[in-house]
């Protein structure tokens, strides 16, 4: 931050403390691969909100309201898609490209007599110069001064994502686990996800195997996805039809659940991976022991285990390759963002009025301080819209922000005024406050008091080579910065994304439309294609569940059923011959169809007898083909009883959720 105030002093900017403004933020993720990629995202949107602003200004300067309405649409456009990446580096681009444009557009709308073609290209080349500086300064320390490093971060998150994992699988086996307690977990578990998910496009920056522990953690991110939908296969059954149970399967729950205990409480990942093949070692030996009229329930029982325990080596040699990327050849398809226009234009509405309610203030009152509600409240509704509790964070924004106008008023500007030009003088006054304000924001709990007290700090001080010292210019725009916050937070109160019945109703919808064209992707990716798509709709239905009473927070287990489903049909297409007789082939498909409807169905409280029908008619086919052994066929056989089973439960669970005139407006997939 001094390295950029002092090149934006010595190139005479016309504002050096936005130099500022953007260092800070691209401290709140010090580490070196996202402080390059925030970097990147930062200069991007920047770019694209001058060239934006410069354009309103050529069309629009002399038609003031229909300038701040562009932008109040350019805004929410920009909020709105931000709602539809994940990464916040990305979402920080789209909040640049907002406030730049922001920036070159209302200065000269505030002066319009003194402004001329020259004077704007001016204000829009310093606007994005000193923002530029700033982010160029902050990637050049961080990469020379202390780099902390990505990979460091990628391999706490795996680490914590697998004994998640771990501690989850263990659960499900357990009898005397709590709905509340395996809810609970999954969300911890699919934070530790996301958290991996988002910090792995970061690790690329960081030499030559970067893109290879990239690659690591997104399949680790894969495969926990996959184990914990596998695991509730094994953990359902154990739990609701305890009378199907066979004593070798009981044996194998408590194998299952011992091994999964070892692995979790080891501190060693090679301990790890030990306890895991001796695990696969033990099911290979426990299958081929099983008698010759096992129950096919058992024989998909022990298949699922077998499945579950590969994908877990998988996961350890994925975490392995965090450590050492050379050789790898891990190929995985990123998780996607969950794309829902209705939560994309909530996000959108709240920047859009919290930036139209400024202007309306500043167009009322004419006043200079009013200029400052149009810019912070726009960052931070833009940057904090992704968080879990984005209300809780600009509440304590709003606290700290509040302290940055006596600090500024009694402490900093009067150590300034003696600073008599003196670069090092002022660097000693402002020291004090941006450094504790810096610890903060190097924690993720105390980051808003952080990122509240520091960026109002510095634009109510404004240092550079012509400062003013006004008390009343300070005081105004302190209180004009910590009202548009707390408006910010009103906001957040007033608009929030939907989270009840219709968000519900699409996110069953795409589930179902995914297990109808799953087929249609490539053969090699298709599980993968799945979790990818499944992984951001989980944690929506999480979302819809907190907002209901505990006794229906079902939404979760849906979305894993539908997971799980679609792995199971996969399973079942594999084993059918590249070449199947037309029969066959035409079985498949409808089960695959049924399948999806019956899903559906299901969610929302109906049964549907046509998926029983489409299972016996693809067991007819699979017995007439001789390339599909009488084994493959009792496993084939074992898993459709087990989905069988499921449907009706689920249906009996979710009934009281929806009135008849949801069901029948819901009960036909869309394809």
């Amino acid at each position: 931050m001094a390295l950029a105030l002092f090149l934006a002093m010595q190139l005479q900017l016309e504002r050096p403390y936005w130099a500022l403004i953007s260092a800070v933020f691209l401290q709140i993720r010090p580490e070196t691969g996202l402080v390059i990629e925030k970097g990147l995202c930062q200069i991007g949107g920047t770019l694209v909100g001058g060239a934006l602003g410069l354009l309103i200004l050529a069309w629009l300067l002399p038609y003031p309201i229909l300038a701040i309405a562009a932008l109040t649409l350019w805004i929410g456009l920009n909020a709105g898609a931000s709602a539809w990446v994940r990464q916040a580096n990305f979402i920080y681009g789209f909040a640049m490209a907002g406030v730049t444009a922001t920036l070159i557009v209302v200065i000269p709308i505030a002066n319009p007599h003194a402004t001329s073609s020259i004077g704007i290209f001016h204000v829009a080349t310093a606007r994005v110069s000193e923002i530029i500086l700033g982010a160029v300064c902050a990637t050049l320390v961080s990469n020379l001064f202390w780099p902390a490093r990505v990979e460091g971060l990628l391999r706490s998150h795996a680490r914590n994502a697998l004994n998640q994992t771990l501690a989850y699988l263990e659960l499900e086996l357990d009898l005397s686990g709590t709905h509340d307690r395996r809810h609970q977990q999954v969300d911890g578990l699919l934070q530790d996800i996301f958290a991996l998910s988002d910090d792995s496009s970061a690790v690329a920056y960081e030499g030559s195997q970067g893109p290879g522990r990239a690659r690591a953690a997104i399949l680790i991110c894969h495969k926990t996805l996959s184990l914990v939908a596998r695991i509730r296969v094994i953990g359902r059954l154990m739990r609701y039809h305890d009378d199907l149970m066979t004593d070798e399967m009981r044996k194998l729950l408590v194998v299952l659940r011992t091994s999964f205990t070892a692995m979790r409480e080891t501190h060693s990942a090679e301990q790890a991976m030990t306890e895991a093949q001796a695990l696969r070692r033990y099911l290979k030996i426990a299958r081929q022991e099983q008698a010759e009229d096992a129950p096919a329930l058992q024989r998909r029982l022990f298949l699922v285990a077998r499945n579950l325990t590969n994908d877990l080596i998988l996961a350890l040699e994925a975490n392995r390759a965090l450590y050492s990327a050379e050789d790898t050849q891990l190929r995985a398809p990123t998780l996607k963002p969950y794309r829902d226009w209705q939560v994309a234009a909530a996000v959108g509405l709240r920047s859009a009025l919290v930036f139209l309610l400024a202007s309306i203030l500043w167009i009322g009152t004419a006043s200079p301080m009013a200029i400052m509600l149009m810019i912070m409240p726009v960052i931070f509704t833009i940057t904090f819209a992704r968080l879990p509790q984005p209300d809780l964070v600009l509440k304590r924004a709003t606290l700290s922000s509040a302290l940055a106008g006596p600090v500024s008023l009694f402490l900093a500007l009067p150590l300034l005024s003696m600073a008599n030009h003196s670069f090092l003088l002022l660097i000693l006054a402002l020291s004090g406050p941006i450094f504790i304000a810096l610890l903060a924001i190097s924690r993720r709990e105390t980051l808003p008091y952080g990122l509240g007290f520091c960026t109002p700090f510095i634009i109510l001080v404004q240092p550079g080579t012509q400062m003013d010292f006004d008390i009343a210019r300070v005081a105004s725009n302190a209180l004009a910065i910590t009202l548009g916050i707390f408006l910010a937070f009103l906001m957040f109160r007033l608009i929030t994304p939907p989270n009840g019945p219709g968000l519900r109703r699409r996110l069953v919808r795409d589930t179902a439309i995914d297990l109808h064209t799953l087929l249609g992707q490539p053969a090699n990716l298709r599980e993968e294609w799945l979790n990818s798509r499944m992984a951001d709709r989980l944690r929506w239905l999480t979302v819809c569940d907190k907002a209901l009473p505990a006794s229906r927070r079902h939404y979760t287990d849906l979305g894993l059923t539908g997971l799980n489903l679609g792995q199971v049909s996969l399973w079942i297409h594999s084993r059918i011959p590249a070449q199947p007789s037309p029969a066959l082939q035409s079985a498949a498909a409808d089960w695959q169809h049924a399948l999806a409807t019956a899903y559906q169905l299901s969610a929302f409280g109906k049964t549907d007898q046509h998926f029983k029908q489409a299972s016996d008619t693809l067991l007819a086919a699979m017995a007439n083909t001789p390339s599909i052994t009488h084994r493959q066929q009792q496993q084939i056989a074992g898993a459709l009883e087990r989905i069988n089973l499921t449907f009706p439960r689920l249906a009996e669970r979710l009934a009281p959720d929806w009135q008849p005139d949801d069901m029948a407006t819901s009960s036909s997939p869309t394809v």
